[in-house]
């Protein structure tokens, strides 16, 4: 595909590792434009959108930038369904709230205690935040929030794309300056003559137009007719679509239309309410019916918010419920889209209440304040990008003296973000943050027949899992309200999923709640009782279908599996974390922006190569509690047939040993490095950080200060500690000091010695990155797999 001038210009800014905030209208290529040059290099990308939704055209679209690569391919990753391993892949696609909470290694969808590594591949990666207008309609809070982090990125000066086709000039102007990111607005500046804007502006013609519904009845009885919006889909040909606010209106709407005798075989709806199966199959229709290349027919789509921005889908008509001006200016997106061919027309209605009374309760989920003044600055003409960008000046925010206050007032809070995720992380809770997003992050959901016998941790065990719908988390916790008691939930804990009764609602929950309080419908989806008891005749599904699923999570193999001395394994993973801190890939250079950040003053490549060796050295103590004296004899108990000396790993993959045995490593790195470098000075809290790192490179949360475990080595522990010495190339006078570093090691650390390296501390990036590195090579000498893309030409 040969760029535009637009794709050219943001090509050259981003592949030189600048940060761009991109305005461009929909339809105009912005995938491409900030990731075509994937092509011809490689790059950690990690690329999110707001709704999950959007994830798989653009993992398509990626995975089309390098056709004949078989080895490259982007993955889908977010609460529904989990490809990555531990975002170890070039390319990861998943949503704001796994970027929003992984940033201070609280992960969503992942191992809660991996939380470091999370956090250190974020640091690694461009990370690209799409459609990053609709950050504003989530909450208060979460504008501040992902200001924060790009706050954040830039001061450690790590690559951000902020891509959006609905952000006004002033406010784009605001956000860029304070973010230090290259503002680039497609259609002017350099871009003014870009070819492909001249081509839909030459092309595409879109009328807008309202679409007002009658009121009947009087004072508190009246109600919305909506005859006008039935008329218009029923009495139309070709493909029409309705994007409704809520599924709600979209289960209304497809009820009215049986009524009156609509084909149902014409209809397709499409929501987030959907078991993952039927959505599926809905979104192939979808893209069958309304997709680039799809044949003309007579077809119909109710929809809401999951096919509004991304989902490359179009229609001569489109109607829309009313919303805010960038809601609506994504719906009309989808509006006679596909303008390269030819000359193409459409209209876009968008549905209008007679009086303000019955205005508000078609606004909902969005502020009524800027819905109305959407409404009002309707533009007359057809909807040009010229015009598009009048309206969203006009419009967005509440217009431009709110929007300027209310986003200055988002960025002087950025302190606030900063310090939530400090306090999530001393919780160990996500939900700390997760809360802020609430009606964007999810929770899946399955129906349970009231008085089912059936076993549902029997079906969990044997690989079964329910077809679950999505619901936001603040709708989750208004079902397991109405269950009464009676929800469960499954919930991954220390290693297995089990299904227990639900005593709260949190993100990466399967909440299965009773048919009393909501029922499967076979063309509706999920569909909420609200009291309401419904006749059986109404073709109500009240147990959700338990399928082995087609896409399962790949975890990072555990301990286990080929037998291994202790030593061979240790060599390993310190050669492993040696070559990714050492060569030139994606640690290396993020570590390296880092310390430029941090450390300004310092010759940044030997201060690089100097965290190089300690975490080395780190890298050669994780393991030093095998050497323990019970570890090894419950190991020994568990094969005794396995191999002699110090073991590292058994042959048995079906007992864990169960005895703590990375607390030891802590004193024995501080200790190890005091010895070969000298006293520590300046360099004493870089040192605890990275010997923190590699203690907890099982699990983030382990503090060796307060973990009850006494370490009793063998006696050949220090032979272990002298080859590990060897290993980084440390002087005679070093090596014969072992003894030392056993002695040490065998001592509980003081509490206050042990950092709490919270997420806004310095060394939080650099500690992140370090425990990353043991950890992933930790996992590949385990599996004997390479399971990260990291090299420079991988």
């Amino acid at each position: 595909m040969k760029p535009s001038k637009y794709q050219s210009l943001v090509q050259t800014k981003v592949s030189a590792g600048e940060s761009v905030l991109l305005i461009a209208p929909t339809g105009l290529g912005k995938t491409f434009a900030v990731a075509g040059d994937l092509a011809t290099s490689t790059e950690k990308l990690v690329y999110a959108v707001p709704l999950r939704a959007l994830g798989t055209d653009i993992q398509e679209a990626i995975a089309g930038f390098r056709p004949d690569d078989r080895a490259f391919r982007p993955v889908l990753h977010h609460g529904g369904l989990q490809e990555s391993n531990l975002f170890s892949e070039e390319v990861i696609v998943t949503t704001y709230d796994q970027v929003v909470a992984g940033v201070p290694g609280l992960p969503l969808s992942l191992p809660l205690k991996a939380g470091h590594a999370v956090a250190a591949a974020l640091l690694m990666s461009r990370l690209v935040f799409d459609e990053a207008h609709l950050a504003w309609a989530i909450s208060d809070e979460a504008l501040p929030i992902l200001f924060g982090i790009l706050a954040s990125r830039s001061r450690l000066g790590l690559q951000s794309v902020v891509l959006t086709a609905t952000l006004p000039d002033y406010v784009a102007t605001l956000v860029a300056d304070a973010l230090h990111l290259d503002l680039i607005s497609v259609g002017s500046g350099d871009t003014a003559d870009d070819e492909q804007i001249r081509l839909r502006e030459a092309n595409r013609h879109v009328h807008i137009s309202p679409l007002e519904l009658i009121v009947k009845g009087k004072g508190e009885s009246q109600q919305l007719d909506w005859g006008p919006l039935d008329a218009i889909l029923q009495e139309t040909s070709g493909k029409r679509i309705y994007f409704a606010n809520t599924v709600e209106r979209i289960h209304d709407t497809y009820d009215r239309l049986v009524k009156a005798g609509i084909d149902t075989s014409r209809i397709t709806i499409l929501h987030n309410r959907m078991p993952s199966s039927w959505r599926g199959t809905a979104e192939l229709e979808v893209k069958t019916r309304f997709g680039k290349g799809s044949k003309l027919g007579d077809w119909l789509l109710l929809t809401n918010q999951v096919a509004e921005a991304g989902m490359d889908i179009s229609a001569p008509l489109v109607i829309s419920d009313p919303a805010p001006v960038d809601t609506l200016v994504q719906r009309a997106g989808r509006c006679a889209r596909w303008f390269r061919e030819g000359p193409i027309e459409g209209h876009f209605f968008v549905v209008k209440a007679p009086n303000a009374d019955t205005t508000k309760g078609l606004t909902a989920p969005y502020r009524s304040a800027l819905v109305r003044l959407a409404i009002e600055s309707l533009p007359t003409a057809d909807l040009s990008w010229e015009a598009e960008r009048t309206w969203i000046n006009q419009a967005w925010g509440g217009g431009p003296k709110n929007a300027t206050k209310a986003v200055a007032g988002a960025l002087g809070q950025v302190t606030f973000a900063l310090n939530l995720f400090d306090r999530a992380a001393q919780e160990r809770s996500p939900s700390e943050i997760a809360n802020v997003f609430r009606e964007i992050l999810s929770v899946e959901v399955a129906v349970e027949e009231q008085g089912s016998t059936r076993d549902l941790q029997d079906l969990l065990n044997s690989g079964y899992r329910p077809d679950t719908s999505t619901v936001s988390l603040q709708q989750a916790w208004r079902l397991f309200g109405s269950a009464q008691g009676a929800a469960r939930t499954i919930r991954y804990d220390e290693g297995d999923l089990e299904v227990t009764l639900a005593t709260r609602v949190q993100t990466g929950d399967i909440l299965i709640i009773p048919s009393s309080v909501a029922y499967l419908h076979r063309q509706k989806g999920l569909c909420f009782r609200d009291g309401i008891k419904d006749s059986p005749q109404t073709g109500m599904i009240l147990s959700s279908e338990w399928l082995i699923p087609p896409h399962s999570a790949r975890n990072i193999n555990r301990e286990g599996g080929r037998p291994q001395l202790l030593l061979e394994h240790t060599q390993s993973v310190m050669r492993g974390t040696a070559e990714r801190l050492s060569r030139e890939g994606t640690y290396r250079r993020a570590l390296r922006k880092i310390l430029v950040a941090i450390e300004p003053a310092k010759e940044v490549e030997a201060l690089a190569d100097a965290i190089a060796i300690i975490a080395t050295l780190a890298a050669g103590f994780h393991d030093i509690g095998k050497s323990d004296k019970k570890w090894q004899a419950k190991a020994r108990a568990l094969d005794p047939d396995g191999l002699k000396g110090l073991i590292g790993r058994t042959g048995n993959t079906n007992f864990r040993i169960g005895l703590p045995h990375t607390p030891p490593g802590y004193l024995a790195t501080l200790t190890a490095a005091r010895l070969l470098l000298g006293p520590l000075g300046a360099a004493e809290f870089l040192v605890r950080a990275i010997a923190l790192a590699a203690v907890r490179h099982h699990s983030s949360f382990v503090n060796p200060s307060r973990v009850q475990f006494v370490f009793e080595p063998e006696p050949d522990a220090e032979a272990f500690v002298k080859a590990v010495l060897e290993e980084v190339r440390a002087p005679v006078s070093v090596i014969n000091n072992g003894r030392e570093v056993l002695e040490e090691a065998k001592l509980p650390p003081e509490r206050d010695s042990v950092p709490l390296l919270l997420p806004n501390d310095d060394l939080f990036p650099i500690y992140s990155l370090v425990g990353r590195a043991i950890l992933m090579a930790d996992r590949e000498d385990a599996s004997g797999q390479e399971l990260e893309t990291w090299r420079e030409h991988s």
